[in-house]
Formats: structure tokens, sequence, C-alpha cells
């Protein structure tokens, strides 16, 4: 591992900023990020280093301090050689005027942070990017910084892993080239094509295995429990496997789901037939309208968001979810005010529906009368979409077939996956399925109009459509 071992010529700061360390669990995360951040505060001489072990709470927080810590005491000549001094909270060096300390989310917003070397513990487990955020910020003055992220996988959240390790993934792959060689992603993890319960797999996600008999005796004893029980099942591949997962009631198979990132050219998209869901539920935060079109057997999407800049300001101050971004991405329309706009959403259908072949747009009837009312006077094609698992169920059926077949393009819009990664399904006492936004992580909406869409869509291919109209997913 050459995380030290290269330097840039000129300057002589090291090649890797940044280096992410994600193995299964039990393989050494925390004492390696402890020796290495031990290292730069000792050999570096960084003038007013602040080391920094770092994680969403305190006592996270610690355990790479602790074991830092506990590794300086136990070394006399360490402490020796580099004038140490070992606190309840902190290991200082007297000669260049450093510290190594925990550091918290909460307390990460205190002023006088200007971190040198950071480690952010279980990255996987930040909820948000604010943490990520303020230390990055504070450390812009710093020349030659050291970011470590150590994790092990977990439930997908609207936190920084997500995108963090697609990052790592595609400079694995090759992506980037040479462009950014400053991140070193060390990534062990059984391959998606392998047996999860052979044995000569599980190195491949666990590299202290074959040197921890301890290790590998209670991932035999997961491993059966997981083959008997589905709700282990879940926790094996992600904390022993190190795979990605979806939320732990999540309806969305996200790996499946992400796969099905092929692009959707909407000028080619033009000649075809399409039909459309509208969800306008909230009034202070997103709607969306969602078109889909069916071309041989493979569905397209794409989609319209919109957003008052209330909303927008509470989610950035919150640092919940990055709708300041997909703002300033066009992934999303921002509108004036604390509600949205429903003028502008007016004149968005209308567009869309003047450049597109829309045949029926589906609408949720919850808080629309007004601007449905108005869309039926322009012409547009509505129809009502009853809320229900018996309405729902056949176009999660029709959308979980189409995505886990490789059968759905979505372009990869984020906005859209992060509502997908949101979804969680409710069933009645016919097991018919419908989405539970009691349940729901955060917004679907963009995934309640998309289902409609396909919901309509479906009945847009029967031979008698008449008998569709007057079916009961109608009012």
């Amino acid at each position: 591992m050459q995380l030290f071992g290269f330097r840039n010529r000129k300057s002589g700061f090291r090649r890797f900023t940044s280096a992410l360390y994600a193995t299964g669990r039990k393989s050494g995360k925390s004492t390696w990020a402890a020796a290495v951040l031990l290292y730069c505060q000792c050999c570096e001489n960084e003038p007013g280093a602040q080391v920094l072990s770092a994680a969403t709470t305190f006592p996270q927080a610690e355990i790479i301090f602790k074991v830092a810590k506990r590794m300086a005491e136990k070394t006399p000549d360490l402490r020796e050689a580099f004038g140490l001094e070992c606190w309840a909270k902190a290991i200082s060096r007297m000669e260049t005027g450093s510290s190594f300390k925990p550091i918290h989310a909460k307390a990460s917003t205190q002023d006088g942070l200007n971190p040198s070397h950071v480690g952010l513990d279980e990255i996987h487990a930040h909820k948000t990017a604010d943490l990520l955020n303020v230390l990055t910020s504070a450390a812009g003055a710093r020349s030659n910084p050291l970011w470590l992220y150590t994790t092990t996988e977990g439930y997908t959240n609207p936190g920084p892993w997500g995108e963090l390790r697609l990052f790592a993934q595609k400079l694995l792959e090759g992506v980037f080239l040479n462009t950014a060689d400053h991140f070193l992603a060390l990534f062990w993890a059984v391959d998606d094509d392998d047996n999860e319960f052979a044995e000569s797999s599980w190195v491949k996600a666990n590299p202290l295995i074959d040197v921890n008999p301890h290790l590998l005796d209670a991932i035999r004893k997961e491993a059966i429990e997981a083959k008997q029980m589905p709700s282990k099942l879940a926790e094996f591949k992600i904390k022993r496997l190190n795979r990605q997962s979806s939320t732990a009631e999540g309806w969305t198979d996200l790996v499946k789901w992400q796969a099905c990132s092929g692009p959707v050219d909407l000028d080619w998209l033009v000649k075809y037939p399409c039909y459309g869901g509208l969800d306008l539920a909230s009034t202070t935060d997103m709607c969306a309208l969602r078109l889909v079109w069916v071309v041989d057997g493979r569905t397209y999407t794409h989609g319209w968001r919109w957003v008052p800049e209330s909303a927008v300001a509470y989610r950035t101050e919150r640092g919940t979810i990055p709708y300041a971004g997909w703002v300033a991405a066009g992934l999303i329309k921002q509108t004036e005010g604390n509600t949205t706009d429903y003028a502008i959403i007016e004149q968005d259908i209308i567009a869309a529906c003047e450049r597109f072949n829309v045949q029926q747009i589906a609408f949720d009837p919850w808080n629309a009368t007004d601007l449905t009312n108005r869309l039926i006077c322009a012409d547009i094609p509505l129809i009502e979409f009853v809320q229900g698992p018996k309405s729902y169920h056949p176009a999660m059926q029709q959308l979980e077939r189409a995505y886990i077949q490789g059968l759905l393009n979505h372009g990869g819009d984020p906005v859209l996956n992060w509502c997908a990664s949101n979804m969680v399904a409710r069933r009645d006492q016919n097991l018919n399925m419908a989405p539970d936004k009691k349940k729901c992580a955060d917004k679907i909406d963009d995934m309640a109009a998309l289902l409609m869409a396909v919901g309509i869509s479906i009945a847009g291919v029967e031979d008698n459509f008449d008998d569709f109209l007057r079916s009961p997913i109608i009012v």
C-alpha cells in the first residue's frame, strides 16, 4: 500500500491526498487509520498540525483516537522521540504545536478548525455531508492534507457515501485516467458473480481472514444463519461481504436499479407515444412529472421536478439533500416563494405536451384541483389515478420486472435514484403493493410519478382501452 511512497517532484508534497479503505467488518480499519494518522503527526513536521478522528457521534470518533492513544501510551520510545503527551481527549506534540483529537458532527461547527490530516470513520453511516463539508472548507489553507475514509458498506442514505463509492468504483475502472491520481482507492468486496456462501470468496472482502481464525469462525456462523433467515442475509451481505445494499425495508434493489443508467435520447423519443405521471402532493417541497416510453420492450423515462426556494434553502442549511446542487445542474427547477408556483408547472407541462406525443397523464388528485382544471381547459389529456394498492400494484410489478431485467433506461438521474432509494412498499390483505409514504425515508415524489406513468402506459397497450378507463383505477 503505497500511500506515502509517491511524491510530487516539484513540491515534495504527497501524491495521494485522499484514501478510501473499505473492507468487511473486523479487518483492522481503525488500527490502520490510527497508525497512519499518528505517523502524520510524528513524522511529517506539519507546523500546527490538527489531526482529527471524525465521525457522526463522539463515541464513534473516539474509536480511531483511542487506538492511536493506546499505541503512544504503550510505546515510550515513540513518546520520547517525538515529544508526545497523551491526554484524556488529545495527543499533543510540543515541538510542532500539533494535536490529535476526536471530533463529531456537532463539535465540527466550532471556530478555529484548520485540519491537516483527517480520518472519517464509517463514512457510510454519515446521513448528511455536513461534517465532510465543514472539515473540507476548514482545511483549505493546508498545502499537504490527507483525508482517510474508512468504512464497511451500509444501507443507502442521502449522505456522501453513495457519491464517494461511485467515484472510487469509476476510478478503479480507469474512467478518470490520470486526472484523479490524488485519490487512492482500496476496496475489498466479494464480486457480484461470486457464490456468497463459498468460503474461498470471503477473503475478497476480508483481507485478514487468513491470519485471524476467529474472524473466519464468526463469518461461518453468520453464513449459516443467513442461509436460513432472510432477515440475516442482507446484514451478512453488507457487513461480511462488503456488498452494496439499499434501505433495510426498501422496495428498490439499488444495485440493479443503478445498472439501468442507460441514456434517454429525447430527440429520438419524440416520434413515439408516451404516458405521464404527475405528483403534486406537496406544495412546500417537491412536485414531479415523469414521462414513460415503451419502445421494443424497453422502457425509457424522463422527468421534471419543481421545488420552492424555501425548500432549497432549508435543505441546504440542514445539509440533508443536495437540492442546491440539483438546481445548479438543471435537474430540478426552483420556484420563488415558500410554496411551489403552479403557474410554472402548468407552463412546463404544456411545453412537454407540445414537444412529445403524450397520450395520457395520470395524476394524484390530492392538492391538484385548481391546476388540473386549468390543464384540462388547455386540452392536456389528464386522467385521475386512484392512490392505493389496487392501482399501484400492476405498475410496481411492471417497473420491478423492467429494472431487474435491465429493460429500463433512466439516464442515471440522481434525483430519481434518490427517490428510488427512499421507496418502501406496503401491502394489503391480498398482498397488493403501494408506496408507503409514512415509512419512506424521505421524498418519493419522482418515483410516485414514474409509477403512475407506468400504470397508465400498461393500459395504453391493452387492446380494449375503453374498458380500462372504466376500471377502478380511474375515478
